[in-house]
């Protein structure tokens, strides 16, 4: 039957899936929404190329002409929406410009040159130290999202540059499976995880796929794809550089005129895509010959195939792991860790909260280089206790007044009892001369420890002389040596020299701080995982003097914080952090880093918490901590040599929620934030005024949504705590009561991640089935 048709840009489509992913990105991953930099982003983006296309014209265009001058301007900086971070509303705007800009000054016979979005991101991150990329944003666990999301573009837009996608993909894979699979020895979960990615594929398939700033010809573009792929991956598996695709594609972007001259084609324009809409009488429209529909489907084959094969796996402590002498027990299940970073001179200090016979006590950490004494120290363990204290999670006190006699109360602040569990590691033995590729690079005695720095030609070698000098291997050890011998990595070897610890006061050990210059600045926990069962629990404690420090391999995700929670909580306030974390950890998929705290602790900041519920570090306190550049002489303000910026992150682990080690990078991110939580308690009194009544019945909504916060916030029911007990000894009547209010809430249905996940399937749905486009296509502006 003949249909009617309409011209649709594909435009359109990838606005409307650019819209899904910051949706996904908003209510699903729990990104914080960044409402002026998304304005100042879209609106300075169609500005500017409404006046550059005013002056290109020499006449304003009109809304008739929104096509030519602001449709492409919209998906560029919805672009920026998605991948770029900043921390003000001018340097949003600062890339809108550059990003317009790019468009009509570089051009080479009437063809820009540079994706404008990723020139713009690029030249913002060089001219700005207030905006940077956050690569692990998207996880890896939306890999069928992303699959789904793909599947349905390239039907409904009829991707002519598939190619480009794939070659870059494949070149990739290969590369980094040889070198994580094949060279070093990794296990299949590593390599899985580094191509599944959700950064990744939005680059392959949103960015590097663009048909105007791409070769014209397949040839060209495969090339230009895989050269792409090529230094992408030297620069991320041999220079540590994260995030490098976007920089090389603007880099390698000069090559497409050439290979454009090189390999002839018809240069790309934007052509209408008919739509089926209704029945309509005339002729029938023209259908595909056998031949283009053959091409379709078998573009349509090869996308689902290279899919389905990217999604179809199911993934399968501390920095180094204890190794035991004879049958000694093992137990490595929580630990803390500072970490202190500035270009790539990088402070690690190890807290080891050991119990038992400290001749016993053994310690293999990987290292990048070979450490000199100097590197090497021990610090008052009082560190890791005044950090926590003053970073950790807070119970905040209000109290109502009475409106019938109004008082104001002050502000009370209590700290989170948040448990940490012992890490209890025993043994070490007497190290024997003997040839098994395994070389003592170094040997010092610092402190109460004998401290050996060892290289080794193969893990066999190295399990050998462990067991050979008297030490227990745990089981599994094996496999994680290996790619670290591969790697170039040394060994760092600690026991306690007992003569030296006998000078000492007390049965503790102090901790261990190693200094070096690498850019490498990660945490390597899969060793730590391998004499560990179950989840583990580590503290980071990260300094820097640009901002936060993120997770560059897995998500950052800030805890639930400034929530109004029941009164009782207080009695327990430990209890509920517990069921909290580990509710919100499940909830985000467990391959995350948790956020818990992050603040400016510069000397010369006066304001370095609110509420402050324990003293602040102090300029000794961060000297102690590793930080270098805050222990000699002030300097000018200006370079930032006195800005001490302050994370702390939360990670529970496991093999298979943690594939790789942690990766970590320093963003301009300067925003502060606590997980603080507020309980408030009503006014006393008899209440019995006009205004009393009314608090009274504020006071049974109050208490509701309380009970539904807690619900919201630790996964737990009304039903799952003492109410009764909660209420003893309060003068307020029963029916004001928290059990009264329990009895009134109501189970949830589907929540907004549920309306959203079933409204986008519905429209891919929708788009992907709908019929071939059947009418010839019309030109259509850039």
């Amino acid at each position: 039957m003949p249909v009617k048709k309409i011209a649709f840009d594909p435009r359109y489509f990838q606005l409307c899936f650019q819209l899904v992913f910051m949706s996904y990105g908003l209510l699903w991953l729990g990104w914080t929404a960044e409402w002026d930099h998304y304005f100042f982003s879209i609106a300075g983006a169609l500005i500017f190329n409404y006046l550059a296309e005013g002056v290109r014209q020499k006449k304003w265009p009109g809304l008739a002409a929104w096509r030519s001058w602001g449709l492409s301007a919209l998906v560029s900086a919805m672009s920026l929406c998605l991948l770029l971070k900043t921390g003000h509303w001018y340097t949003s705007l600062l890339a809108a410009g550059l990003t317009v800009t790019s468009k009509y000054i570089i051009r080479i016979r009437g063809k820009h040159i540079f994706n404008p979005s990723a020139f713009g991101i690029v030249a913002t991150l060089l001219l700005s130290k207030d905006a940077w990329l956050s690569p692990g944003q998207w996880g890896s666990d939306i890999v069928l999202f992303f699959f789904t999301i793909v599947v349905g573009t390239i039907v409904v837009t009829r991707v002519q540059k598939l190619d480009t996608s794939l070659a870059f993909l494949l070149t990739f894979f290969f590369l980094t499976w040889w070198r994580q699979v094949y060279a070093l020895g990794w296990p299949m979960d590593h390599f899985l995880y580094s191509i599944t990615t959700g950064s990744l594929l939005i680059f392959a398939f949103f960015m590097i796929s663009d048909p105007r700033t791409s070769p014209d010809h397949p040839a060209g573009r495969v090339l230009w794809a895989s050269l792409i792929a090529v230094i992408s991956f030297y620069l991320a598996a041999y220079e540590w550089k994260y995030n490098t695709s976007i920089w090389v594609m603007v880099a390698v972007a000069p090559l497409v005129p050439v290979l454009d001259r090189i390999f002839k084609a018809r240069p790309f324009k934007w052509s209408s895509d008919p739509l089926p809409l209704l029945p309509a009488s005339g002729r029938e429209d023209r259908r595909t010959s056998p031949r283009e529909d053959m091409r379709g489907r078998m573009r349509r084959a090869a996308a689902v195939v290279i899919l389905v094969t990217m999604i179809s796996h199911d993934a399968a402590a501390f920095c180094g792991f204890y190794v035991s002498k004879a049958d000694g027990t093992l137990k490595n299940k929580t630990s803390q860790v500072i970490i202190v970073h500035d270009g790539e001179r990088n402070t690690i200090t190890m807290y080891n909260d050991f119990k038992g016979d400290l001749k016993d006590f053994a310690m293999v950490v990987p290292v990048p280089v070979v450490l000199g004494k100097k590197d090497i120290k021990v610090v008052d363990q009082k560190i890791f206790q005044t950090l926590n204290d003053y970073s950790q999670p807070r119970l905040v006190e209000y109290y109502d007044n009475d409106p019938c006699n109004p008082i104001l109360y002050e502000l009370q602040g209590r700290v989170a009892g948040v448990q940490m569990n012992d890490v209890v590691v025993t043994g070490y033995g007497t190290v024997k001369k003997k040839d098994l590729g395994v070389k003592i690079e170094a040997k010092y005695l610092v402190g109460e420890y004998d401290i050996l720095i060892l290289s080794a030609k193969e893990s066999q070698g190295l399990k050998t002389w462990l067991i050979g000098n008297g030490y227990k291997i745990p089981e599994g050890a094996e496999e994680v040596l290996d790619p670290y011998i591969k790697s170039n990595l040394k060994f760092f070897v600690v026991k306690v020299n007992e003569e030296e610890k006998k000078k000492l006061p007390g049965n503790f050990l102090r901790p261990i701080q190693i200094s070096f210059e690498s850019p490498r600045f990660m945490l390597p926990i899969r060793l730590g995982m391998a004499n560990s069962d179950g989840d583990q629990d580590m503290i980071v404690y990260a300094f820097s003097k640009k901002g936060r420090i993120e997770c560059a391999n897995y998500r950052t995700v800030s805890l639930p914080t400034g929530k109004n929670i029941p009164l009782f909580v207080q009695n327990n306030f430990s209890n509920f952090y517990s069921n909290l974390f580990q509710h919100q950890w499940k909830m985000e998929g467990k391959s995350v880093a948790m956020l818990e705290y992050a603040w400016d602790v510069s000397p010369k900041s006066y304001l370095k918490c609110d509420p402050c519920v324990a003293v602040a570090p102090s300029r000794q306190d961060l000297v102690q901590a590793g930080v270098w550049w805050v222990g000699g002489q002030q300097e000018d303000e200006e370079d930032l040599s006195e800005n001490v910026h302050f994370t702390r992150l939360h990670f529970r682990y496991n093999r298979k929620a943690f594939p790789q080690d942690l990766l970590f990078q320093e963003t301009a991110n300067t925003e502060n934030f606590q997980a603080r939580y507020i309980i408030t308690h009503p006014a006393t009194g008899d209440l019995n005024c006009p205004a009393g009544k009314k608090y009274l019945d504020e006071l049974k909504e109050r208490r509701k949504d309380e009970l539904e916060m807690l619900t919201h916030l630790t996964g737990k029911g009304a039903a799952d705590w003492d109410l009764t007990r909660a209420e003893e000894g309060s003068p307020l009547p029963s029916e004001d009561s928290y059990a009264a209010a329990a009895m009134t809430l109501k189970e949830g249905g589907w929540n907004a991640h549920s309306y959203m996940l079933f409204g986008a399937a519905a429209l891919l749905i929708s788009l992907a089935f709908r019929p071939q486009k059947a009418a010839k296509r019309s030109k259509r502006a850039d």
